[in-house]
């Protein structure tokens, strides 16, 4: 497979790419094999830069995450797709490529099906749909060589301080978030893509922005067993393949009061692994965003998301910090800070993951085109459906006569 960048006209006589069929044991690889393929690296630019070239081809990077500075268009995003691919070293785990592609305010491919954000899909309160726009997001991303959707957000939307979350839950009942957050989840897999739900245990009752500062959630376990923990629950027992972590602190939960749930062994072993039985992908939020890199630090708060137990590490935005973090948690386990045997753990759930998932797969340009139609259908269908009323004092609807509405530009 090349790894240089292919030309978008003969794109649909590329054969796609695959590593699907791809058998590595874990005991077959080295430390360095090993711990890189916890990692998770974003780039700038719509084309591979030569740092994630070499992230990928000598660090043994186990995934990259797109955004919307990486999208320009379906052809490119495929030759993208197949060019990162082609840099993983024969007979290695191929990369799982992961994306925001929630619908609404966080969507990186605007050209893709316009989905409506989750809120309008709660008001619809129809899980049948749910599951189908979740198959309908899938099935685009499974044609582009994405791996992973970080949806849908299962946080309950119950304060009405929170700058980050609003639409982009189904609602603030736990219940409506939970059984339509799992349909979502459901569809999306149908499609032959991870759903990650998010961002565990809960984001939802915060009114600051982790992207910006550490927030506290201090509710007892009673409220949160019955609020924050319900649509995880849900989405567990409905069989989800990963669950991202958040990085708000939990002082009932965790360790101690100012510690990020991404770095508590408290939540991520003792909750989420042990009490919810949860044996799929954990995957962490941006390691790069504040409440992280203010307190501990990138590179630290790697190490000890690993120690807390999760799988892949999420660092977005520096190669610098990149790098930094594969070699801290490499030397945390030569000196026996984290046993080894923690490693093959994570890395057995990883390549499970790519397994079953097929990672490496990019399809062609007939397999985006032939779900197009139904794909927006689809979203059309949310978007009616979730018009709601919330208010007519007046009884003034529906209206008795027709109206004339005009628009000016210019």
């Amino acid at each position: 497979m090349s790894s240089t960048t292919e030309p978008e006209s003969a794109e649909s006589t590329n054969p796609p790419a695959t590593h699907t069929d791809f058998e590595v044991d874990v005991s077959s690889l080295s430390l360095p094999e090993k711990v890189g393929q916890l990692f998770v690296a974003g780039f700038d630019g719509t084309t591979p830069t030569a740092a994630i070239e070499e992230l990928v081809s000598e660090r043994h990077l186990g995934g990259v995450i797109y955004f919307s500075r990486n999208v320009e268009s379906p052809g490119q995003l495929r030759t993208l797709s197949r060019t990162l691919q082609g840099f993983v070293p024969h007979g290695k785990p191929p990369l799982l490529l992961s994306i925001d592609q929630e619908g609404g305010r966080v969507a990186r491919l605007p050209w893709g099906t316009e989905l409506p954000s989750a809120m309008a899909l709660g008001a619809t309160d129809d899980p049948e749909l749910a599951s189908r726009a979740g198959r309908a997001v899938g099935s685009e991303l499974r044609a582009l060589g994405v791996d992973i959707d970080l949806a849908p957000v299962l946080d309950v939307n119950n304060n009405p301080d929170n700058p980050v979350i609003g639409v982009r839950s189904f609602g603030e009942r736990p219940e409506r978030v939970a059984e339509l957050g799992a349909a979502f989840a459901d569809g999306l897999q149908d499609a032959g893509v991870v759903a990650c739900g998010k961002h565990f245990p809960g984001h939802g009752d915060t009114a600051v922005d982790s992207h910006l500062d550490l927030p506290v959630i201090d509710h007892d376990r009673e409220r949160l067993d019955a609020v924050e923990l319900k649509p995880f629950r849900r989405a567990i027992d409905a069989g989800i393949g990963a669950i991202m972590t958040t990085h708000v602190a939990f002082p009932t939960i965790a360790e101690d009061a100012e510690r990020p749930a991404t770095l508590s062994p408290r939540v991520v072993t003792g909750l989420l692994r042990e009490e919810l039985s949860f044996d799929g992908l954990v995957v962490t939020d941006c390691m790069e965003m504040k409440a992280i890199a203010d307190g501990v630090g990138t590179v630290e708060g790697c190490v000890q998301a690993v120690e807390a137990g999760c799988d892949q590490l999420c660092v977005s935005h520096t190669p610098a910090k990149q790098r930094a973090a594969i070699d801290a948690v490499i030397e945390a386990v030569e000196s026996g800070r984290i046993a080894e045997s923690h490693i093959d753990a994570a890395v057995r759930r990883v390549l499970r993951a790519k397994r079953v998932y097929g990672a490496g797969y990019v399809g062609g340009e007939n397999e985006w085109d032939d779900g197009a139609a139904e794909c927006r259908s689809t979203a059309r269908e949310v978007a009616e459906r979730g018009v709601t009323l919330v208010r007519d004092e007046a009884d003034a609807l529906p209206l008795s006569q027709r109206v004339a509405v005009y628009e000016f530009d210019g």
